[in-house]
């Protein structure tokens, strides 16, 4: 029998087929891509803390990062059991209480709802220099990096009241004075008035009615020098051409310290007057005081109502509103109004205005405009531009119909808000300016999990459906290509079919830039999230790991690229970061980030890495095959072992159980040692490729049809000697005559010998 050397030089990741390329994986499990171009150990997970602070008992809903000032100030916020969300604070990372409780800008600190392990907990997005809050069912926060405070309003102020100013006695003259009411039956009014051009409210136009009075006559008391006026006496009512009734309406509206203004008031009652003695009049108006959001109040007034015979304009015939003036505290409860109707300023239109949604589940920033959804009525609402807590009345969206069910996602691109239904995926494209337009991109599949959805750099917006993983890409991107939706998840098969899909709404995702991953958590069936799924968009591969109990997970996006999550298992609790430092998960007294110097303690999950070829068949090249010889292809890391086992015809059983470890170095070659070696003369490196042969002649073999092979290490190994890398293999065997050759695949290369 002749000798062949079959190489697969590069291992590409898992493929769900029955007749996958040799250069595929049927297992890969705790296994992360290397740019290097092969497949090394992932790294694990440790409480932020390490061993400084007990999380016992501690549960986490939701986890939200949140920059200003150009990642100046970076916030890590999460919300906890009992509804408070608290900031995580590194400085008391040794001591003290490693998190800060947010309180409300008007004080106490706000309660909000415990979900359930089923639910979907509380969202957020980050706009203008703030964090928005929202979970459907409390009132929507909004967070400056300091404090936390309502978002938006709720409720209407109360209508203001007008009065027309009075004027009080100041000289002894005498002087006429006019009524009002054009019945006379009440005591005159002291009205206070102004001729000057520009000024005071009502009209000057040449029709009207008024009431005369007698002048007035002093009676001084001699006694005292005192006087008083007596009596006057109204005569008949005459027609003057100088006067004219006139009538106005005010409404109020509030404003927070971020400049978001309140819906209008219902209006205030008419204020009507005559114009008479060629006078203007000022009017006092009492505003309302808000509450302790409220810093400032804008008043708005209509031009006059009356015409120039007395007959009012009908509200149905449009009263408009106009811009008076802003009150710059919200203290003070009268003002005094005297401008002119010439001289107001712009029409407000009251459908420009509108409350922040209140039981809005999902929530998204989208060119400079904040986009909500999840509420009873299923409808996409947005804010005005610039205004994220302003939602116009007419801002809104009546996505798909009912067949698509209901709205479970928005996510924002560059280009394009995406919203996701049941069964439906929804793009708006436009700005404020131009308006937004909704276009339906498909009605069959759509997001099964909020959390799952993630913009992967090189793949396109990932997402998690109810078949499985998919990807939207194409024309989203301004590319000039048809946008599509295509199964990402197709290798996968056997992983995705573990989902628990009555619990996958739950299901968490984060973008590990650092590793170049995309990461998804799943429930799998009886358990909450714990079955980690990884997309390696570098290389395009899927693989594994198991025991990530992520209810909540978050990716810093900054320098650091920390990925850290909140942990659904109460015998790891907590918040945890994942690191290459060490190997294993949960290790009490070790933190990856804020110390690599603490000694393993104690171990929660072993975290072994297996990587497992598909099986491909030789019995389509060859009438017989005699495996003599494995040849590893690993990049050495000292003396860390590394296992090497094989199957044959898909046995359930390993063929090399007894096969020892091996280290990874080449034992026909001495390489110089860190600290001995000689500066310009020797290569140091701690780490190199090398070669591992293992003979396997000797052993007792079935015919070959199928092979398949398995690297992997011991359970016990520890952080120190953990470290493993794969970059391919080759198989030495014996072969009997050739077949009619058909390639399996190009990246299979037959040396003939």
């Amino acid at each position: 029998m002749k000798t062949q050397r079959f190489e697969v030089a590069r291992l590409r990741g898992i493929e769900d087929r029955w007749r996958a390329s040799p250069d595929s994986a049927a297992i890969i499990k705790e296994m992360s891509w290397d740019t290097y171009d092969g497949w090394k150990r992932a790294g694990g997970y440790d409480v932020v803390t390490g061993s400084e602070y007990d999380w016992t008992g501690f549960e986490i809903q939701s986890l939200h990062y949140y920059s200003i000032h150009n990642g100046a100030q970076r916030h890590v916020i999460f919300e906890d059991i009992s509804g408070q969300l608290c900031r995580l604070y590194p400085p008391n990372f040794t001591s003290g209480t490693p998190w800060k409780v947010i309180s409300k800008d008007s004080g106490g600190i706000p309660k909000r709802h415990k979900f359930e392990s089923s639910e979907i907990a509380t969202q957020s997005a980050a706009f203008g220099g703030r964090m928005y809050f929202v979970n459907g069912i409390d009132e929507p926060l909004v967070y400056d990096g300091t404090s936390l405070s309502s978002a938006g309003f709720f409720e209407l102020p109360t209508p203001p009241a007008a009065t027309v100013v009075q004027r009080g006695f100041v000289n002894r003259g005498m002087f006429e004075i006019f009524e009002p009411s054009s019945k006379l039956k009440e005591k005159p009014h002291l009205l206070m008035g102004t001729s000057e051009s520009g000024q005071g409210l009502g009209s000057l136009s040449p029709k009207g009615l008024r009431g005369h009075f007698k002048p007035r006559t002093a009676k001084i008391h001699a006694s005292t020098s005192f006087f008083e006026w007596q009596d006057n006496e109204p005569v008949e009512m005459e027609t003057y051409n100088d006067a004219k009734l006139c009538g106005y309406q005010y409404k109020v509206s509030f404003v927070n310290k971020r400049g978001q203004e309140s819906p209008l008031s219902p209006s205030s009652d008419i204020v009507q007057f005559e114009c008479v003695d060629g006078q203007r009049r000022f009017v006092s108006v009492s505003i309302p005081v808000g509450g302790r959001n409220v810093v400032a109040r804008r008043l708005y007034r209509t031009a006059d109502i009356y015409d120039d015979f007395g007959n009012p304009i009908t509200p149905e015939k449009g009263r408009n509103f106009y811009f008076v003036k802003e009150i710059q505290d919200n203290e003070a409860t009268a003002i005094s109004d005297g401008i002119s109707d010439a001289n107001l300023g712009f029409i407000v239109d009251e459908n420009d205005f509108g409350f922040f949604p209140r039981q809005s589940k999902f929530i998204a920033a989208y060119k400079n405009t904040l986009f909500i959804a999840g509420t009873s009525d299923n409808l996409v609402r947005y804010s005005a531009e610039g205004m994220p807590e302003v939602f116009p009345r007419d801002n809104i969206f009546d996505i798909g119909d009912v067949d698509s069910g209901k709205i479970t996602a928005l996510y924002a691109t560059n280009n394009a808000l995406v919203i996701f239904k049941e069964r439906g995926v929804y793009l708006v494209k436009g700005n404020a300016q131009s308006g937004f337009n909704a276009q339906t991109l498909n009605k069959d599949i759509g997001c099964a999990a909020v959390g799952s959805i993630q913009d992967v750099p090189g793949t396109g917006l990932v997402f998690l459906s109810e078949s499985g993983v998919f990807v939207l890409k194409g024309a989203l991107e301004n590319t000039g290509t048809p946008t599509s939706i295509v199964e990402l998840s197709t290798p996968i098969k056997h992983l995705v079919n573990r989902i628990d899909k009555s619990n996958m709404n739950v299901s968490v995702s984060v973008l590990y830039r650092a590793e170049k991953e995309y990461m998804l958590c799943v429930p799998t069936i009886g358990k909450e999230n714990n079955l980690l799924l990884v997309w390696h968009y570098e290389v395009g591969a899927w693989s594994f790991r198991e025991n990530y109990p992520m209810r909540c997970v978050i990716e810093t996006n900054d320098s650091r690229g920390h990925v850290y999550f909140g942990s659904n298992d109460p015998t790891v609790p907590g918040i945890h970061v994942l690191s290459n430092y060490f190997y294993l998960k949960n290790e009490i007294g070790y933190s990856a980030v804020y110390s690599q110097d603490s000694e393993t303690e104690l171990v929660k999950y072993e975290s072994v890495p297996i990587y497992e070829t598909s099986p491909f068949a030789f019995s389509s090249i060859y009438s017989s095959i005699q495996i003599a010889y494995i040849n590893v292809y690993a990049v050495a890391y000292g003396d860390n072992p590394l296992h090497v086992n094989f199957k044959i015809n898909r046995s359930d059983n390993l063929t090399l159980e007894t096969n020892k470890t091996r280290e990874q170095h080449n034992i026909t070659e001495r390489l110089p040692v860190y600290g001995k070696a000689t500066y310009g003369e020797d290569v140091w490196v701690d780490h190199r490729p090398v070669v591992i042969r293992y003979d396997v002649s000797h052993m007792d073999q079935p015919l070959v049809s199928e092979m398949s092979l398995r690297f992997t290490q011991d359970s016990d190994t520890t952080t120190d000697n953990g470290r493993m890398m794969i970059v391919g293999y080759s198989i030495d065997a014996k072969v009997g005559d050739q077949r009619d050759m058909r390639l399996l695949t190009d990246v299979l290369k037959v040396d003939k010998r």
